[in-house]
């Protein structure tokens, strides 16, 4: 592998068709595009690259910038890795990982989540959930679980 260049894997849940040639472009015309069956109007792709920590960073901005794609990009290096979740609505979550892919919190986060809850229980878990991306995670799991069912349905509201 090259000096510099991560293995990055991009898996676009959900694009509608009227920006695939915007996405394809940020790929590099590497994609090779699927029906989304949760979105009606939109395509799904999986790609394996090989780039620097900037070229991902750069590579999630774009996509954002559309504002209705629904992604997750990995970069997994030797010992930490690099993980981005992007929801219409949410925008982007980032977070470092560990070789299992965990989230990683540091010392000074836990604090400031332990010190911003002021001693109650239920803002705890929300500011746990929210340095976790449960918000972004919530929204993408549909999709990963299209991938082994048929029998997946995407509801619009919280139920």
């Amino acid at each position: 592998m090259s000096k510099g260049l991560i293995p990055t894997t991009v898996v676009i849940f959900s694009c509608p068709l009227g920006q695939i040639s915007s996405v394809d472009g940020f790929l590099a015309g590497a994609a090779n595009w699927q029906d989304q069956s949760l979105l009606p109007g939109s395509l799904k792709t999986q790609i394996h690259l090989k780039q620097t920590a900037t070229q991902t960073e750069d590579l999630v901005s774009s996509l954002n910038k559309l504002g209705s794609i629904h992604a997750e990009v990995i970069s997994a290096g030797r010992e930490l890795g690099t993980l981005f979740f992007l929801a219409p609505g949410l925008g982007i979550y980032r977070a470092e990982t560990n070789q299992a892919g965990e989230i990683l919190l540091s010392e000074d986060r836990i604090r400031a989540i332990v010190d911003g809850s002021g001693s109650n229980h239920k803002e705890l878990q929300r500011l746990l959930r929210l340095a976790l991306g449960q918000a972004w995670d919530d929204l993408l799991e549909p999709f990963r679980a299209a991938n082994f069912s048929d029998n997946v349905v995407l509801f619009n509201k919280a139920v």
